[in-house]
């Protein structure tokens, strides 16, 4: 009977974490803040963690403004906005895929553990033009997939009509790959559109990413 109210009482003195686990998703070269607002820390510590999918299990990263990691561009920013309330921030400068993972907040003892997880996500900035082009039959069409701060080769376009899709592969149209200003841009060019063209156009980047452009061939269309 007192173990059990030492132990809740414990438990209702022990800090709480009012962030929300939660997905974040930001672009590559973006400075990524991991928010962990703590209520009521008192003298515990709070421990950012990385899980590690090759050994199974979350490494720390952090403890308190303390960095363990070698990596310069993780740094912890700590405020208070209350006696009660504070912050404890994750902050990772020119994010790069490999930061994607999932990041854990936790405050423990040997009595009470709370933690948080944060699903990090990094995408490359990229676009499909036009996303939405009218032509004629017999029009020349041109849709182009650029992605950003990349040299790659691992853009691909697929197309989809009648419920089906496949990597595209018409005989009457060709794709022209170019790097250009730190762009990779991979065309499709229709040199003469046919109505069998109609259908949603998606530009794959190595099975991460993905945009899409409608193109639509029939005559009158225009008129």
């Amino acid at each position: 009977m007192i173990h059990g109210l030492i132990a809740a009482v414990i438990s209702s003195n022990f800090p709480r974490i009012l962030t929300q686990t939660h997905n974040q998703t930001l672009n590559i070269s973006e400075t990524a803040i991991l928010r962990c607002h703590v209520k009521n820390l008192g003298n515990n510590h709070v421990t950012w963690l990385k899980y590690d999918s090759k050994m199974g299990t979350y490494l720390p990263l952090t403890v308190d403004e303390q960095v363990f990691y070698s990596d310069k561009r993780y740094y912890v920013s700590s405020y208070s906005t209350s006696e009660d309330n504070s912050y404890w921030n994750l902050e990772i400068s020119n994010l790069q895929i490999a930061d994607e993972g999932i990041y854990e907040c936790k405050i423990s003892n040997r009595h009470a553990s709370v933690s948080i997880k944060i699903h990090l996500q990094v995408q490359i900035p990229m676009t499909i033009k036009p996303a939405r082009l009218y032509v004629e039959p017999g029009s020349s069409v041109v849709l182009d997939c650029s992605i950003y701060n990349i040299n790659t080769t691992n853009l691909t376009w697929h197309f989809s009509s009648l419920n089906q899709t496949f990597k595209y592969s018409y005989p009457d149209t060709y794709e022209k790959h170019q790097y250009k200003q730190n762009i990779t841009t991979l065309k499709l060019i229709i040199p003469h559109a046919k109505p069998y063209h109609t259908g949603l156009y998606t530009c794959v980047y190595d099975k991460r990413q993905r945009r899409s452009a409608k193109l639509f061939v029939e005559k009158g269309l225009l008129t």
